[in-house]
């Protein structure tokens, strides 16, 4: 690379949703982890997910009740708060994670149409 070039940015770990439900129908070993907010959960969520609030993870309180068995993947509404989780749950250590791509609002577009979306 030469001078005053900068690199190319970091492709965040992103996952389809159909990738998603492929790994859930087949029961392999995940952890799916939604870090929205709880009303948020209460208007809709993913089968088999886990509540544990996007603060939780950024304040580093959360990174305990990640399992090295389990590969962690993050959703929320949409992509973009997973992406802050992400950096902080990869600088942690847990290179296997991802984040949903499109969020829960793709997981109902793309895999479960009865899903409502707000």
């Amino acid at each position: 690379m030469s001078r005053g070039e900068q690199a190319p940015a970091a492709a965040t770990p992103a996952m389809a949703p159909a990738e998603l439900k492929e790994l859930l129908d087949r029961d392999a070993p995940i952890d799916l982890v939604d870090v929205r907010e709880a009303h948020e959960w209460e208007i809709v969520r993913i089968p088999g997910a886990r509540l544990v609030p996007k603060a939780a993870w950024l304040d580093g309180s959360a990174l305990a009740s990640l399992s090295a068995d389990r590969r962690p993947v993050f959703y929320c509404r949409t992509g973009v708060r997973t992406r802050a989780v992400l950096a902080a749950v990869l600088a942690a250590g847990f290179t296997d994670a991802v984040h949903l791509e499109g969020g829960v609002i793709a997981w109902a577009r793309q895999i479960d149409p009865s899903l409502p979306e707000y």
